[in-house]
């Protein structure tokens, strides 16, 4: 039995509890946009998850936790790549984690990825029995009914969230007078105090920490309650497009020409507006993969090492965004390209385009 939907008409504690008292075996899919979450069932209960956000990951999921190094992560999605084994049975092998901080890490970050689908305003769901294959994943139990309690919970938290943060784009400041000597800091707040001295927004925080947007969120959330924090400069939100068939028809014909950019650009402006068009979800992969492929075949291999043209200390004075100064962070000298697109939460068209951009202003090389 198949079910499918949009969620803002059928709430997700309202489809998990169906799952549940009908002892589903399946898998439950929730798309918007580019993201796409998948939450694996047996009879009812949780038993794994999968996505394509990259801070949903199960690397960057234990770096944001701390439990392991960038390079250890580099080292196991290089075995990984090899044997085409779970990234958490490499971690293992490896030595870098016991199966039992596997498993524990793996029910947390699912925990993570239906919680924050409780935050989504929109994007549909579709339910579909099987669809996966136990041997291809760690196997994990989580109870419903805890989900269900704590999401709903954390949904209460983001209203308040977002009255004190207005967006991702809000930059915060240290509140003149906070005693930070005698505060009980975790080593995580204290990471993140010192990139709110720099002056980084909270979409760069979340990018630094390889972070989700709730927990990073909340964890300054708790600063600011404790007079830590203050908000320094809200952003506002850019105002949405209209007449998705026209930007989808006009995508097509972009397509054709080969104008790959443009093409995403209007199929994005598309599912702003359609959220459930799958063509327009469809296309923009396939230009995507084209961008990429003719970066690795005319400008960018994966086997080259990018280093800097410029002294580090200089790039203050260029205008890079967050996530252009984050990869620029990640080039040393040592890292092929194909590394670097591994390790960097951003998805792997975004890290090429930076890569291009920073070369195309003479700030980086290849070699």
């Amino acid at each position: 039995m198949s079910l499918s939907g949009n969620m803002q008409t059928m709430e997700l504690a309202e489809l998990l509890q169906w799952i549940a008292m009908g002892r589903k075996t399946g898998t439950l899919a929730f798309i918007r946009n580019k993201t796409k979450n998948f939450i694996f069932f047996r009879e009812g209960r949780i038993i794994s998850s999968r996505s394509n956000e990259p801070t949903k990951q199960l690397g960057h999921f234990l770096l944001f936790q701390g439990k392991i190094s960038e390079s250890q992560l580099k080292r196991a999605l290089e075995v990984q790549q090899q044997s085409h084994a779970i990234l958490g049975k490499v971690l293992v092998q490896e030595g870098f984690l016991t199966r039992d901080e596997v498993e524990k890490a793996l029910i947390s970050r699912t925990q993570e990825v239906i919680y924050d689908l409780f935050l989504w305003d929109d994007g549909y769901f579709h339910f579909t029995a099987g669809g996966f294959d136990p041997e291809e994943l760690i196997l994990i139990d989580i109870d419903m009914n805890a989900i269900i309690f704590e999401g709903v919970r954390r949904k209460d938290e983001w209203g308040r969230i977002r009255q004190a943060f207005r967006s991702n784009d809000v930059i915060l400041e240290l509140r003149p007078g906070s005693d930070l000597k005698n505060a009980a800091l975790t080593p995580l707040q204290k990471k993140m105090l010192f990139l709110v001295t720099q002056g980084k927004s909270i979409s760069q925080i979340i990018l630094e920490v390889h972070g989700s947007d709730f927990l990073v969120n909340w964890e300054l959330f708790q600063l600011y309650e404790k007079d830590v924090l203050d908000v320094h400069e809200p952003v506002a939100l850019p105002a949405p497009v209209e007449d998705p068939a026209l930007f989808f028809s006009r995508g097509l014909d972009l397509m054709q020409k080969g104008k790959y950019n443009e093409a995403i650009a209007a199929f994005q402006a598309t599912l702003r507006l359609d959220p459930q068009n799958a063509w327009a979800d469809e296309q923009i992969e396939k230009a995507e993969r084209a961008i990429c492929e003719e970066y690795y075949r005319n400008s960018i291999r994966g086997d080259m090492i990018p280093y800097f043209l410029v002294p580090e200390a200089s790039l203050t004075r260029y205008t890079l965004t967050s996530e252009e100064g984050f990869v620029a962070s990640r080039i040393n000298g040592l890292w092929d390209v194909n590394s670097i697109v591994m390790l960097a939460p951003l998805r792997e068209i975004e890290i090429l385009q930076i890569l291009d951009k920073l070369m195309k202003m003479d700030i980086i090389r290849l070699k």
